[in-house]
């Protein structure tokens, strides 16, 4: 299995353009956005499904912890049909890829993931993915952190942070906006990733260069378990 940004086959006049239908491994949050978003700009491929797991027995989404009812207005906006399994953390492998067999079934073959650096996640999803014969594509992998996270900006993403880890960052990054600001007191603090792959942080996209409309939400509590505080948006 190949993880490849463009995919091609070859004919006796050349190499001729072969376009995928997609789905992005999906979140909310920016990195997974900008990997759609460079995947949209390209132009190679379309990318039919947001594939968001959320969690068995509560109404939010198992990565970010964000309401799934948020993540399908943020689908609405971006125009993008959105498939939602429920898992628990014990049977996610396994629902994971039955989610991937029925997007198979509607002539799905590969995968967007807005990984940038951890080679042990990359591993599991192309193990995954080649177990289901899917392609895997990674449009961030391996970009300097600080020049993906001054994309995001630049681009006019608009990103709200929604959870926050308690023994890398303090309370006061949550609910702030992602922006130079931002970016620029991350900087300062040492072994901080400013695109938190390393689970700094998470956050919500709410507006940007491929949405129809901005996702219309309000600030709701802010609570604090597993050494993270958590905002919820509504």
């Amino acid at each position: 299995m190949k993880s490849i940004l463009s995919h091609f086959h070859s004919v006796s006049s050349g190499i001729i353009f072969s376009e995928m239908k997609l789905f992005s491994s999906w979140s909310g949050g920016k990195d997974c956005m900008l990997a759609l978003y460079r995947i949209q700009k390209s132009g190679e491929h379309e990318v039919k499904v947001l594939l968001n797991m959320c969690d068995s027995d509560s109404d939010f989404s198992r990565s970010h912890g964000i309401q799934s009812s948020m993540i399908v207005r943020q689908a609405e906006d971006l125009g993008i049909e959105l498939l939602q399994p429920k898992t628990d953390r014990v049977g996610y492998e396994q629902n994971f890829k039955a989610a991937i067999l029925k997007l198979k079934e509607q002539g799905i073959s590969g995968g967007v993931f807005g990984d940038i650096y951890l080679w042990e996640h990359r591993h599991w999803i192309e193990r995954v993915c080649a177990d289901c014969d899917v392609e895997t594509i990674f449009p961030l992998w391996d970009n300097p952190v600080n020049e993906l996270a001054e994309e995001i900006i630049d681009s006019g993403f608009k990103t709200i942070v929604v959870s926050v880890n308690a023994k890398q960052l303090t309370e006061n990054f949550i609910g702030r906006i992602y922006d130079q600001d931002f970016v620029d007191e991350l900087s300062k603090i040492e072994g901080v990733d400013v695109c938190a792959e390393l689970g700094e942080f998470h956050s919500f996209v709410f507006d940007g260069p491929n949405f129809k409309h901005p996702v219309a939400f309000q600030k709701g509590d802010v609570s604090f378990s597993d050494n993270h505080w958590f905002l919820e948006i509504k």
